[in-house]
């Protein structure tokens, strides 16, 4: 076992090493459980500030705009400082309304100096991004559906 893992060792330590140009060469490396931009539905959302309060990098604040939203009577929603946002998905977890979802959609144009350009306020996180995208993170997926209990034998 402890040779398998030398002999591994020794199959790399003669290779170079390797750095992908992202995002100035190559695309991003996108898997099917990749956690990037989030999307913020609204209409379900209830403003409880579950989200602002499990984020671990304070990158979550709370914007009131006025509107008619009947599931949300304080009028406030998330706003996200993508240069604060570790992508954890601690947010989405705890929204109780699966309001709150990620995606797969990298954002090259988040690679900048001008942190103005991080912020992501709600109408923002409303609006769809453009492109190919799948939802990767949601309530459904950090709880799944309850399992019938199995049936009995006689």
């Amino acid at each position: 076992m402890v040779l398998k893992q030398v002999l591994l060792g020794f199959k790399y330590l003669f290779k170079r090493p390797y750095t992908r140009m992202y995002p100035y060469k190559e695309k991003a490396y996108i898997t099917s459980k990749t956690r990037a931009r989030h999307i913020l539905r609204m209409d379900l959302c209830v403003g409880c500030r579950a989200c602002q309060l499990a984020c671990p990098a304070d990158a979550i604040k709370m914007y009131k705009i006025e509107g008619d939203f009947p599931k949300n009577r304080l009028k406030i929603f998330p706003g996200i400082d993508y240069s604060r946002c570790t992508y954890c998905g601690l947010c989405v977890e705890a929204c109780p309304t699966n309001a709150l979802v990620m995606t797969n959609y990298t954002m090259e144009h988040l690679i900048t100096e001008d942190k103005s350009t991080t912020l992501y306020t709600p109408q923002m996180l409303s609006i769809p991004p453009e492109g190919e995208y799948e939802i990767t993170l949601s309530k459904d997926t950090w709880h799944p559906p309850p399992q019938p209990p199995p049936k009995k034998s006689k």
